[in-house]
């Protein structure tokens, strides 16, 4: 899915509908009635209908029996957007892109500011294969940006390590996989759908009973994966990886790879501990042989000091069997079937940690303006605030009040920020 930051990058003269009558929709308005440069001519709603801003406000269901081949450019604005997504390509939709408001990171752009300078957020994508369209970046300012990805494609990360790095990051992607200990391994790649691809192997008897949708319509997603080639790759570890490449320190993880999280982490001892928080890909079904589930995932993070905060982009699978096809009916719920996987978001919390007695010496000041940011960016705004102000108090404690002030100054400003943007 494409995405978009501004309404520059929308065609000049175009007449868009947004999908998403919240905030983000709202401040998609303001820009395109700021810019003149496109005009919106409705809102879209899964569920409501009506009118806001001077626009009606359609159901989407309505909407597609009114235009089902559409009628001009969608562009989502809203923190479902991958689900948004799966029901326009349902509908057979292709015109559309998802708007990402990089300015609602009011917190985060004030933190950045105070770090000291140089300092990057050094970032591990691992399952980089969409990287140059992930939305999980966005709000970081690219010249504070150290990312590092590993994928299996060699000439993909090429092009990834040119194209980011002219944006103003620091990027680096290194074309192999990462497994508890170096050396080789056999891979069972899905030339249909590579981001079903993993080290284990699949369980047919599970995927066979799934539909998954499909333009217009479903598909078993048992047929469609197959036929499934087995590959011997060479893989590395995170500890090798680091020590090769002399990394100071790494502040987040996003791990997306079928089921080789655990093994991954497992053998990145020297890299877990200085990271404030990671974004996982879990499973609540064994749909691969020997795959860890959530809760084998979730115990190990919480034992090496992560927080649970919230699940990201869940899959949702129908029923071969079923003669109903709950997706294709518009006005039915918002979600559809079983929920078999999702992302999952882990944090560490000082001040929960700090009730343990845990040791707090990761906290220092540029990881703490790190996780309160990057915290902020995944929506978690209220625990951002309560970071920071958690450290203005460290602070004053150890007497360094002009730091204190400084913390307490942002908190301030970034609390009318959020009053004047999203305040009724």
């Amino acid at each position: 899915m494409r995405l978009i930051t501004g309404v520059d990058q929308l065609p000049q003269g175009a007449a868009i509908s947004i999908y998403g009558a919240g905030g983000a929709g709202r401040e998609l308005l303001r820009q395109v009635r700021a810019s003149g440069r496109v005009r919106a001519t409705r809102f879209l709603d899964t569920k409501n209908s009506g009118e806001l801003d001077g626009l009606p406000v359609l159901r989407f269901a309505d909407y597609l029996r009114e235009h089902p081949e559409g009628d001009g450019p969608i562009v989502i604005a809203s923190s479902y957007d991958d689900e948004i997504s799966w029901t326009l390509r349902e509908a057979g939709l292709t015109d559309y892109c998802s708007f990402k408001d990089c300015g609602r990171y009011i917190l985060c752009n004030l933190l950045c500011a105070l770090l000291p300078e140089g300092e990057r957020f050094t970032l591990l994508d691992i399952g980089a294969r969409d990287a140059k369209a992930d939305p999980r970046w966005l709000g970081l300012p690219p010249e504070r940006m150290r990312l590092y990805g590993f994928e299996l494609d060699e000439e993909g990360c090429a092009a990834m390590t040119r194209e980011m790095s002219a944006s103003g990051m620091e990027a680096r992607f290194f074309p192999y996989g990462l497994w508890s200990e170096a050396g080789p391994r056999t891979f069972h790649f899905c030339p249909s759908h590579p981001d079903c691809s993993s080290f284990f192997p699949p369980d047919f008897a599970i995927f066979d009973r799934w539909k998954m949708p499909a333009g217009r319509g479903v598909r078993n997603e048992g047929r469609h994966m197959r036929p499934m080639a087995q590959e011997t790759v060479t893989l590395s570890t995170l500890d090798r990886w680091r020590a090769e490449q002399d990394v100071a320190s790494v502040d987040f993880m996003k791990l997306n790879v079928q089921g080789a999280e655990l093994e991954i982490l497992g053998a990145g001892e020297s890299v877990l501990p200085e990271a404030v928080g990671l974004l996982t890909e879990v499973a609540f079904v064994e749909d691969y042989t020997g795959r860890p589930l959530f809760a084998d995932v979730d115990r190990w993070l919480r034992g090496k000091g992560f927080t649970f905060f919230e699940f990201i982009s869940p899959l949702l699978v129908g029923r071969n069997a079923s003669p109903v096809s709950t997706r294709l009916l518009p006005g039915y719920h918002h979600w559809h079937g079983q929920r078999v996987e999702s992302h999952a978001l882990y944090l560490r919390d000082p001040i929960a940690l700090e009730r343990q007695g845990a040791d707090l010496s990761l906290f220092r000041l540029e990881k703490v303006l790190k996780l309160a940011a990057l915290a902020e960016r995944y929506f978690q705004v209220e625990f951002a605030f309560e970071v920071v102000l958690w450290f203005e108090g460290v602070l004053r404690g150890r007497g360094e009040t002009a730091q204190a002030d400084t913390l307490r100054d942002a908190v301030r400003t970034a609390a009318l920020g959020y009053q004047n943007a999203f305040g009724a």
